[in-house]
């Protein structure tokens, strides 16, 4: 059975395709792990797109309830030009969220972490800095 580590190295890596294409947004990557069994992949989309979490979402569909998420970046907890992604993982029903690093923007530092927790979602986070600061 894969750790919690290696399952963020592959959010890492599905972040690193947004690399360059994603404006003044960072390149984030997530995974979303159901019964040891890997469901969603996403990363960010361009500017004003989804985020790597609801495109995560997206591809796992009604399998993310009860699972695990695996994303480098905290999960956005504000509205700016589309909703925050806490929202979205609440809506979900997922069961844990796993933190590579907290966002330093004002708007979302540890903001998310508390959102998802005070909605109870167990969340692990910013274990893996110098991993996720890799993308």
């Amino acid at each position: 059975m894969k750790t919690d580590l290696e399952y963020m190295h592959e959010a890492v890596l599905e972040g690193r395709k947004a690399r360059g294409k994603t404006g003044t947004n960072p390149p984030v990557g997530a995974i979303i792990l159901k019964d040891g069994e890997i469901v969603g992949r996403g990363h960010t989309s361009h500017l004003g797109g989804p985020h790597a979490e609801v495109n995560a979402l997206r591809m796992a569909g009604e399998k993310a309830k009860g699972a695990t998420v695996y994303c480098t970046l905290e999960p956005c907890a504000h509205y700016g030009r589309i909703p925050p992604c806490t929202e979205a993982l609440v809506k979900a029903q997922v069961a844990r969220v796993v933190v590579g690093i907290m966002d330093p923007y004002p708007k979302v530092n540890g903001k998310g972490v508390d959102y998802l927790r005070q909605n109870g979602i167990e969340v692990r986070w910013a274990i893996w800095k110098r991993l996720s600061k890799r993308i």
